[in-house]
């Protein structure tokens, strides 16, 4: 407790306002001339929300300038008023969530009753931020076709992002930013946590928010402000729409079905039924006053119900071969409240709710496929809470205070678990075969995990300082937990040599490897601190020039006992990095006088968080353990079977069938014994993994509405965690099934710890075009060139290196393209309202992408011994053998290879009916790949696999052509 105290008081030393960052607000800022443009001070402003009738006001200061902070994006009016002049009013400005509007205000001399009104038109430029990135509308999320329907999707929209779309799990779509592994961004929903503190943005946000209830998001890809951190990826900033003084609302149905899909690519070949697919999801919104320009409701209802069709494509077993569907029901609500007690004063509170249970999951890999009977369950509830206190105290400063809750109830099982009373020991088996995995899943686990939030903002604006000051500095306090049980694997895993069925005539078609959990399932409680604290400074020199001058302090404190680890000097001394403190500079430039032209660039230094399942496994996996995954035998496959013998082992000699007696006796149920299966070790080193960024670019407004932008990104990853084997060995042959004899008496199998030794460099050019609705069309073109590369894959927590030698991690060897790289990024989105058809509109999103790397390899042989199979075959052309196989060009190294490349062109066509006032009626239909374009999943590059370089499975975003009607009334 000292420790987290001893940590505060530096927090708050650094950012002694005691604040945090305005995250889902924006800001306008101005200056107030008269008509010879000499400063007008002691002008009264005022900006008002015209859909809520929310109000600020200001007065000019000395220097005439005026600048409202934190304030709600959307449509404003801002009205200035002073004795001996015409009332001056500006409408329709419209302020983009985390963007700063420039309204400049002219006085005219006259009577006050006088008014002048002008209609604006906002720029497209924020000229005083260096960030890179983009917003995305509520209209493109209604107007561009989305196969789910879910927001993360579109973010891909953008340059510098790639989205990966994904039927693991429902909402679980994610992006990766700038090479980095899709767990670490950071998803704000209303400035609130929506993350997953256990195993990172894998899966996209922790609760999946509909889109008819989002207003807009901001994506910020690089170079963001002090004010947002806890991330190397990208800050997605979402904003949920909230009540107006008119009651308005949508009320919508999407619907697909067997009849509007094609069969997908495997199943068409291998002749089998379309699966009886369909996509239902319907509901509606509605918000409106309270109270008239005081108080207002949003309500948000979505009924999703799902059957995804599935085809299991085992080619070495096609009896196995079929197709099916996985279920999915989903209820996601959202509600809010807003008001405004008075002019200084304005709160409001916001829930969001999922429910999603998902059905007959088969779930399988690049290299096994899942049969059937190895689906598995899920249920899933998220949920997310916020409340927010916006307060304005004076003229320039205002403070804002938000609490925040996420939680998470999710469950992983089979169909057995969940029919026999959740004994997962009781169950058959699990059969890993060379190239699928089928009689059971053993996945058996279940989690709930809680974020509590509290954090402060305070801004200030301060004029005529050597220029203008925006000052932002923060505070925020975050305690995450989980508690975690799991009985995966008590039903132990059998892994084969190959593919036939087992014979017990036949010594080849015996498992030559048993993996089990023992003693017992695990259950375990755990917690965890962040405090974070920055100050920023946006100085705005001159008219053309601001300097974004920022730091940025952020600490994890996850206590662990650090039992039967030898390596820390007690117990409780855990590893707390206390040093991360991270620069953030940078500057934006006007090129031109008329404000339309932008360079900007900046340097910034970005820690990643250290969430609780990075170090989770150091609970239950040290020395001393009553729950770990035993190994028989302990270091090598039993080199019987592939060689058309018995195995010896006594847990193989009667096959697929788990002696429980012989694995009581060796680890009784209930008792914490030595730890036989991989140890996990923590490391009082350990240090929290960060990226030096730096870029550099320009942006163009051509016209009202069309605008350019080029950013030069450069990102350099230190110290990213990687996984080292503390007790490694060497084969006694080179033979895959040789035994590995290990350094370390004292333990059985490997014992791995985390080990800061990860590099990699990234360098991207991304180019984008944005031409917003004028003239009855919109559009957007992203494209990104880009080279990820480092000494680990980066991808997940702790990458392993697998040219480890002996103590050596051998990195130079693991040089190689990032897992995530793909070199070429194109996508290309519009709308169209076509002239003279009284409603008629298309729309469209292109999507073209390189191909993912990966590394051929031989894991028959082992040539150094190590106990891996990462050294990658010569140099070369490789070529597969059978249907879907390939030829790729190989470089012998880490990811020397291309695997398929990606393309999807989905497309709308309908009509709009407007029915009067407001009202709005769509109807349409879809076409998702709409060249029905197999996009086709990573082969393996194993020679050994029957699978090697061949076409087996489609990625998880490849979907046949899958037509959708809609209807949408908007009103």
């Amino acid at each position: 407790m000292r420790q987290v105290l001893t940590i505060t008081a530096c927090v708050l030393a650094l950012a002694a306002p005691a604040a945090h960052a305005q995250q889902g607000t924006a800001s306008i800022r101005g200056a107030v001339t008269d008509e010879q443009g000499a400063v007008l001070p002691g002008v009264t402003v005022v900006a008002t929300e015209q859909n809520t009738g929310n109000f600020r006001e200001a007065v000019s200061n000395a220097d005439g300038s005026y600048f409202f902070s934190g304030i709600r994006p959307g449509r404003y009016q801002v009205a200035a008023e002073l004795s001996g002049f015409k009332k001056f009013t500006i409408d329709n400005i419209s302020v983009a969530v985390g963007q700063t509007q420039a309204v400049d205000v002219t006085l005219a001399v006259g009577g006050i009753t006088e008014q002048v009104t002008v209609t604006g038109e906002s720029p497209l430029l924020d000229l005083s931020s260096k960030e890179v990135g983009g917003n995305i509308t509520s209209r493109d999320l209604v107007d561009l076709p989305s196969v789910n329907r879910n927001f993360i999707g579109f973010v891909g929209l953008l340059p510098g992002i790639v989205a990966n779309i994904s039927n693991e799990s429902f909402g679980s779509d994610s992006v990766s930013v700038n090479g980095q592994d899709s767990r670490y961004n950071n998803y704000l929903l209303d400035g609130a946590n929506n993350n997953d503190d256990v195993i990172g943005q894998r899966a996209g946000t922790q609760a999946r928010t509909p889109i008819e209830s989002i207003q807009e998001f901001q994506v910020l890809t690089g170079q963001f402000d002090a004010e947002y951190g806890r991330t190397t990826g990208a800050v997605i900033n979402a904003v949920t729409k909230q009540g107006t003084n008119q009651f308005r609302g949508s009320a919508f149905g999407f619907f697909q079905d067997a009849g509007l899909t094609k069969r997908d690519y495997f199943a068409e070949k291998g002749g089998l039924a379309k699966p009886d697919t369909k996509q239902q999801q319907f509901g509606g919104t509605l918000g409106g006053p309270i109270i008239k320009s005081r108080a207002h409701f949003f309500l948000s209802l979505e009924r999703v119900l799902i059957d995804d069709g599935v085809t299991i494509n085992v080619p070495a077993r096609p009896e196995f071969n079929g197709t099916t569907t996985e279920k999915t029901r989903v209820w996601n609500t959202v509600t809010r409240f807003d008001n405004q007690i008075n002019a200084n004063h304005t709160w409001g509170v916001r829930w969001l709710r999922e429910s999603s249970p998902q059905f007959n999951q088969i779930i399988g890999t690049a290299a096994r496929a899942a049969t059937l009977e190895a689906a598995r369950e899920e249920a899933d509830v998220d949920q997310t809470v916020v409340g927010t206190l916006s307060s304005v105290l004076g003229n320039n400063r205002v403070n804002t205070l938000r609490v925040a809750f996420t939680r998470e109830d999710v469950a992983f099982a089979n169909p057995g678990f969940n029919g026999n009373g959740q004994n997962q020991a009781a169950l058959q088996p699990t059969l890993d075969y060379l190239t699928y995995t089928a009689q059971q899943n053993n996945v058996a686990q279940a989690r709930i995990n809680n974020a509590y939030q509290i954090e402060d903002t305070f801004a200030w604006y301060v004029p005529g300082k050597k220029g203008d000051h925006d000052i932002k500095a923060g505070l925020q306090y975050q305690y995450a937990s989980q508690r975690f049980s799991n009985q995966g694997n008590l039903n132990g895993t059998f892994t084969f040599p190959g593919n036939a069925p087992f014979n017990a005539a036949d010594p080849s078609t015996y498992p030559e490897r048993l993996t089990i959990r023992v003693p017992s399932g695990n259950d375990f409680y755990q917690g965890g601190h962040n405090l974070s604290g920055f100050l920023q400074d946006k100085w705005r020199v001159n008219p053309r020039l601001t300097l974004s001058l920022g730091a940025r302090y952020d600490v994890d404190i996850l206590p662990l006992r650090e039992s039967d680890n030898d390596l820390f000097s007690s117990p409780t001394a855990y590893p707390v990095d206390k040093n991360n403190i991270g620069p953030r500079l940078g500057f934006s430039y006007g090129l031109t006088s008329d404000e339309r032209t932008l360079l900007r660039g900046g340097y910034g230094l970005f820690y990643n968080s250290t969430r609780l399942g990075q170090v989770s496994g150091y609970i239950t996996g040290g020395a001393f353990s009553d729950s770990f995954t035993a190994n028989f035998p302990a270091n090598a496959a039993d080199p019987g079977p592939s060689n058309g013998r018995l195995p010896t082992d006594p847990l193989l000699v009667n096959g697929p069938v788990i002696n429980a007696a012989l694995i009581s006796q060796l680890f009784p149920p209930g008792s914490r014994v030595k730890n036989t299966g991989t140890v996990s070790l923590d490391n009082p080193d350990r240090r929290t993994p960060y990226v030096h960024q730096a870029s550099v670019g320009v942006e163009r407004q051509l016209g009202a509405s069309l605008a350019v932008t080029a950013d030069y990104i450069h990102s350099s990853t230190r110290g990213q965690l990687m996984t080292k084997d503390l007790n490694p060995g060497l084969r006694d042959t080179t033979a895959r099934t040789s035994t590995l004899r290990r350094i370390d008496p004292r333990f059985t199998a490997a014992v791995n710890t985390q080990v800061n030794a990860g590099d990699t460099e990234y360098d991207a050019l991304q180019l984008s075009v944005e031409k917003r609705m004028s003239h009855n069309f919109s559009s957007r073109v992203s494209y990104t060139l880009s080279y990820g590369r480092g000494n680990t894959s980066g991808s997940g927590d702790a990458a392993t290196s697998g040219f480890q030698l002996l103590d050596d991690l051998r990195l130079d060897l693991n040089q190689g393209p990032l897992d995530t790289d793909r070199r070429h990024n194109l996508v290309v989105s519009g709308t169209l309202q076509v002239p003279r058809t009284g409603g008629l509109t298309f729309s469209w999103v292109a999507r073209a992408l390189s191909g993912l790397p990966f590394t051929i390899v031989d894991s028959t042989t082992d040539p150094d011994r190590n106990g891996q199979f990462a050294e990658p075959l010569p140099s070369g052309s490789y070529s597969g053998t059978g249907d879907e196989s390939v030829t790729v060009d190989f470089e012998s190294k880490r990811n020397g290879a291309r695997g398929p490349g990606f393309a999807q062109l989905d497309l709308r066509a309908g009509y709009r009916l407007r029915l009067g006032g407001d009202r709005t009626l769509d109807i349409f239909g879809e076409a998702f790949n709409a060249t029905n374009r197999a996009n086709f999943a990573l082969p393996t590059g194993d020679l050994r696999s029957t699978n090697f370089l061949r076409l087996v499975s489609l990625d998880a975003g490849g979907l046949p052509t899958t037509g959708q009607i809609g209807v949408r009334l908007g009103f």
